[in-house]
């Protein structure tokens, strides 16, 4: 804050050492596409992907419309944003492979395979029990396998050949979203192809699939739940009354 001198022994300050906050509306620099309408386009549908409200949803489809018309010239926006990105930046980096998820478009297959097939860098928190640098990679490769997922959906075969690939993956939960994408779009002899390219010791995988939660077995008895077989709680296991007694005589 300037002060400025009012009476003699008033101090003066010359320095402006007052608090300057810099707000980004968003983080991507667009050095490749500056001034391109498609740019406010791109954020916008970005903003919205977490958006609550009556509305939000319609207004998130309706801008997603806008961008496949010319996902042309989206994908090669989106693909330099990602690249421009600092590594740390996993939310961010997240976001635009989202989008291309949804934005379902073949022209983004090369980007996605070269994040899939690019390594995922060492942990690098120091406590990897509350936030891992290595899951927030492997989230970001997942979604990117999704994305792959939802144009094979339209038999496109470079998508297919792609979780094929990826289906050897050595990360466990992109090989395992890689098969199940397969399996789910790559025909009746999906199973066959994937046993014959997968090591036996993988091959469990196959037989991994999604299901409903409604259709997880439910435990069953307990200190806390009923059996199906009784109407009755099952007694609580009581502590040795002998031993409460000598931990009090202590």
């Amino acid at each position: 804050m300037r002060i400025r001198k009012q009476i003699s022994d008033t101090p003066k300050s010359d320095r402006d050492d007052s608090l300057k906050v810099e707000v980004k509306p968003h983080p991507f620099g667009f050095k490749k596409s500056p001034d391109n309408p498609l740019n406010e386009r791109i954020v916008e549908a970005i903003n919205m992907m977490g958006g609550v409200g009556n509305d939000a949803e319609a207004n998130y489809q309706a801008t997603l419309d806008a961008l496949r018309k010319q996902s042309s010239k989206v994908v090669p926006i989106v693909a330099a944003e990602y690249a421009d990105l600092p590594k740390d930046q996993y939310l961010d980096r997240w976001s635009l492979i989202q989008l291309l998820a949804e934005l379902k478009a073949a022209s983004s297959l090369p980007i996605l395979d070269g994040i899939l097939s690019s390594r995922i860098p060492p942990e690098q928190s120091k406590n990897p029990h509350s936030f891992t640098t290595v899951g927030e990679e492997i989230t970001i490769r997942t979604t990117a396998v999704e994305a792959v997922t939802r144009i094979a959906a339209d038999k496109n075969k470079q998508a297919l050949e792609i979780l094929l690939k990826h289906a050897q993956h050595k990360n466990f939960s992109v090989q395992r979203a890689s098969i199940q994408g397969y399996l789910i779009y790559g025909g009746k002899d999906a199973r066959e192809v994937l046993v014959k390219v997968l090591p036996k010791k993988d091959q469990f995988i196959l037989d991994i699939r999604r299901v409903d939660i409604r259709e997880v077995p439910q435990a069953e008895g307990g200190i806390f739940l009923v059996s199906r077989d009784s109407d009755e709680l099952p007694p609580p296991q009581l502590p040795d009354r002998s031993k409460v007694k000598r931990l009090q005589n202590q």
